[in-house]
């Protein structure tokens, strides 16, 4: 009778190891799918910001004069360049495969977190050529130095900002899938996964 109860217990305890690991494991199918969406969703929001830009930048250009004039001319002409980079980053990410494994999940969120942050100090660099010729502008009285000067702090402001959410959404996705990780342990030899009870 004993022995039949330890079989038994030894039966669930096994069983329900099972069962925890299955729950536990890391569907990289919808991790990629996730990743994909959040990318995407990203291309939509920069392409919205572009066709707004271009649409009020157009008709400001025509509308108006002096230093908005050329601010608005600024806006739209950046824009094309967002809108062009929007269109084929949109593209590229759709036709992203989400039947990737481990190592290339883990490669596609680190490259495109390295892209942002790289990204993300050209927007900075562009606010302080804005700056620079927003204030060339003023010493010299021309308006299109200060229009352009206050359209690229304005359009680096938006990107830094677009960059640096894109990437902590990035990386909080990715480290959640690190963290799935703690796991597995390979010390050379062997590969072995930790189950705790």
């Amino acid at each position: 009778m004993k022995k039949r109860l330890l079989l038994f217990i030894l039966v669930q305890l096994l069983f329900c190891s099972f069962l925890y690991a299955q729950n536990n494991t890391i569907d990289l199918e919808a991790i990629n799918e996730k990743r994909i969406t959040m990318n995407s969703n990203g291309m939509l929001v920069l392409g919205g910001w572009a066709v707004s830009n271009l649409v009020i930048g157009g008709i400001g250009m025509t509308q108006t004069g002096g230093t908005s004039k050329y601010f608005h001319q600024m806006n739209a002409a950046w824009n094309t360049v967002n809108l062009a980079i929007a269109g084929f980053g949109y593209y590229g990410i759709r036709n992203q495969s989400t039947q990737m494994g481990l190592s290339e999940t883990i490669s596609e969120f680190h490259n495109f977190e390295k892209i942002l942050l790289f990204n993300a100090g050209l927007d900075i660099g562009y606010m302080a050529i804005g700056a620079f010729l927003w204030e060339r502008g003023l010493r010299k009285e021309n308006n299109r130095l200060i229009g352009y000067g206050q359209s690229m702090i304005l359009q680096g402001g938006f990107l830094f900002v677009f960059d640096a959410v894109l990437y902590l959404l990035s990386r909080s996705e990715s480290s959640r899938l690190i963290e799935s990780l703690n796991y597995v342990q390979f010390n050379g030899m062997a590969l072995s996964l930790n189950i705790p009870f």
